[in-house]
Parts: structure tokens; sequence; C-alpha cells
């Protein structure tokens, strides 16, 4: 039985360098991770900058050259930006975009800035308007409207940017849960391309309000790990290889000026993530 340990073994220290590269690149990072304490061939696959390079996605230098700022890092290995992708979250476009990595997948997350109207004009990053908040992953992002008589939040992202042949889970994320009893009521959200509607639906924003009956097809907010709010808004398979620009339009109408939610922003994430 040690014997045939042995030879196996033997067999497999064999094999070329680019075989056990390509069978560990299609794994996946974790995994690939992983396999790096088996053996002394796995560990240098596992390190290997041809291997994370796949990992990587093809445009991420793209988003690192946009970002606003970033820390005086140099990356000795293409693991190295992995990792840090996947744990640090790059700000671009003007304090508007926000990229980092899946951990699991390696593909490409976003939290898109939203945009507000108020009932008379539109408001975008105004903190002079909206108070801050200091949990935000933007440096001057909306956390909350007062006065408002239509509450409409937009947000749009280029398709370009999203991993190819993805399905993306889109969320709305909010800080402080809404209290007010006019958001018991669905507010209704629009996802569409170029400004063509291809999604509707009702979500509920008020993560105190109950589920009834009959409303099984409502999204509610769930709290998550950092004491954030998210709703589910929809899906979108994102084939890839075509410019166009996903839109999102959540509206609600009231006759009595309200206080709006403490929005972060419209997070996309691979669906399951």
């Amino acid at each position: 039985m040690a014997g045939e340990e042995i030879e196996d073994a033997d067999l497999f220290g064999k094999l070329p360098e680019e075989i056990i590269e390509e069978v560990v690149s299609l794994i996946g990072p974790m995994e690939a991770c992983r396999l790096s304490v088996v053996c002394k061939r796995f560990l240098s696959a596992a390190e290997s900058n041809t291997v994370w390079e796949r990992f990587l996605p093809s445009d991420y230098q793209q988003f690192l050259d946009r970002a606003d700022s970033l820390p005086n890092i140099k990356f000795a290995h293409k693991k190295d930006v992995f990792l840090f992708l996947i744990g640090n979250h790059v700000i671009f476009d003007g304090n508007t975009l926000c990229f980092w990595l899946h951990k699991r997948s390696g593909k490409k997350c976003f939290l898109v800035a939203a945009s507000f109207t108020g009932g008379v004009e539109e408001y975008f990053l105004n903190p002079g308007w909206c108070t801050r908040s200091e949990k935000s992953r933007f440096q001057n992002q909306i956390t909350e409207c007062n006065n408002l008589l239509l509450f409409e939040i937009r947000g749009k992202i280029s398709t370009c940017m999203l991993s190819p042949d993805t399905t993306y889970a889109i969320y709305l994320v909010f800080h402080s849960p809404i209290i007010d009893e006019y958001f018991n009521e669905p507010v209704e959200v629009s996802i569409g391309i170029d400004g063509v509607e291809s999604i509707k639906q009702n979500v509920c924003l008020n993560p105190h309000k109950m589920r009834s009956e009959g409303d099984d097809d409502l999204q509610y907010p769930q709290q998550r790990k950092d004491d954030r709010f998210e709703v589910r808004l929809g899906e979108y398979f994102n084939r890839g290889g075509e410019e166009m620009n996903l839109e999102i339009t959540m509206t609600k109408n009231s006759e009595i000026p309200k206080t709006g939610p403490g929005v972060e922003g419209f997070e996309f994430r691979p669906k399951g993530s």
C-alpha cells in the first residue's frame, strides 16, 4: 500500500508544470489556496502568477488606475492583487462607483452611488441637502433625505464593467431602518437596459413591517453582518460583449413631505454570493 502511494506521487511529480497550473486555475481561488498544502507541486502552482492572472478580471488594472485614491502598496505577485481586491473596496469615478472582487469566484462586484429626486429637482451626492454617514463606503454618500414629496432613487452602470456570462443580484443598500409608516407600502422598482423597462416589481423598505398574507412575492429588507440593510431588487444576466447602461429606478409618491431612507447605493453581486 505504501509503495503504491509513493508510485502515485512519483507519477504526479512527472506532470509538466503547465498542466498542474491549468488544473489549479480551473478549480477557483479559494480551492487553489487549499490545494497548496497538499504537496509542493500544488504549492508552486497555487503561487504562480500565471494561475492568479486567470483568477483576476482582465480589466482589473483599469479600475485601479481610475481609483480616486489607493494606499501606497506595491504588489509582488498577482495573488497579492487578488487578496487586496477581495478585502478592500476601490472607489473611483469621482466617488460614485465602488469595486471589489467576490472571494470565491473572483467575479467583479460593484456599489453604484444613487441620485435622488425630491419632487422639485434632482440632487446627487449633495451633503447640503442630505446628511452624511461615517459608515458609508463613499466619502460623501447620501444617508438621509428630508421633506420628500416624490421619493425617487436612480442608479446605473455600464454592462461592460460587469463580469461576462454572470447572473447578478441587485440590491438597494441602506444604513438606518425606516420607521415612517409611509414606507410600509411597497415601493416600485424598475430595472431596464438604456431606459427600456425589462423588470418591474415592488419591494418593502421597512424592515420592521410584518409580512402579511398575500405578499409572498414582496421582497423585504435583511440586516447584514456590517449592520447595513439590503433589499433584493432583481437579477440581471450579463452576457458580455456589449456596452449598454443597466438602469434602476425606485419611485413612490406622497402628498405630505416625508423622510427617506439612509441610502448608500445599489450593489451588484454575483448571484448566490
